[in-house]
């Protein structure tokens, strides 16, 4: 009774280490230069057993592992670095774990120390504007594929945002990014699902920076608008990273 009850533990201990770390993970410098507008854009892929980040920055990784938007994290030296990484789980995981995981492995590999506070920030909420959004239908969920990948900007095709298989938070996280907008957005839209969201005449406007322009896109086209406020946010301060250790 005593030896099972032993290797009961050890098999919850087990259980607990898998879920906290993963099985193993390989961080590189990125294989592309670290640009963040045009084709050399981040992306991060995920599925229950692995964790696949491209050409991705310490912040983002932050961004990713605490689910908070890039203006949510303080840094005092904002490095350019960025990686390829690669990390398997041992068994099939949530999402939440993988973010959990990845937690413990920037605190092991970068030995990323930081802390929360909470500060009052400018921001654009996203919005319906009166007489709904002009969306397409959203995707039905047995149309989603077990591997989920998400880019940091949309893309662009005949002078067209595309923004592929986002949430309306994925949206605004997107839109964020574009030159012109130079606030945070916030989804304040409450539309759930998935979407594929085409923003025609963004990009020649965004390059002319006619933020007045691309701005105007979003009702006449979406049904949505860009709103001016301030909120409170809770901001992570990286108070120290260093350079990734050796695989």
């Amino acid at each position: 009774m005593f030896r099972r009850l032993l290797l009961q533990v050890a098999m919850a201990a087990g259980v607990v280490h898998a879920q906290g770390a993963f099985e193993a993970a390989s961080i590189k410098p990125a294989a592309v230069p670290a640009v963040r507008e045009g084709g050399n854009r981040s992306r991060v892929e995920h599925t229950p057993t692995s964790l696949t980040m491209w050409n991705i920055s310490l912040n983002e990784c932050v961004q990713w592992a605490y689910g908070v938007e890039s203006f949510q994290v303080s840094a005092a030296h904002q490095g350019s670095d960025s990686y390829d990484i690669v990390a398997k789980t041992g068994a099939p995981v949530s999402v939440s774990q993988l973010r959990t995981m990845l937690q413990d492995l920037l605190a092991r590999r970068f030995k990323l120390a930081l802390h929360r506070e909470t500060r009052m920030l400018p921001v654009y909420e996203l919005v319906v504007v009166k007489g709904g959004p002009k969306l397409a239908a959203a995707r039905p969920d047995t149309s989603r594929p077990l591997v989920h990948a998400a880019e940091s900007l949309p893309r662009i095709r005949d002078d067209s945002f595309l923004f592929s298989d986002v949430s309306m938070p994925e949206c605004a996280r997107m839109l964020a990014q574009l030159r012109g907008v130079d606030l945070p957005v916030v989804d304040r839209t409450g539309i759930h699902g998935n979407f594929d969201v085409v923003l025609k005449s963004g990009p020649s406007l965004a390059r002319e920076g006619d933020a007045a322009g691309l701005f105007a896109l979003l009702p006449a086209q979406l049904g949505l608008k860009l709103a001016a406020a301030k909120a409170p946010m809770e901001v992570l301060v990286i108070d120290h990273a260093e350079k990734p250790s050796e695989n």
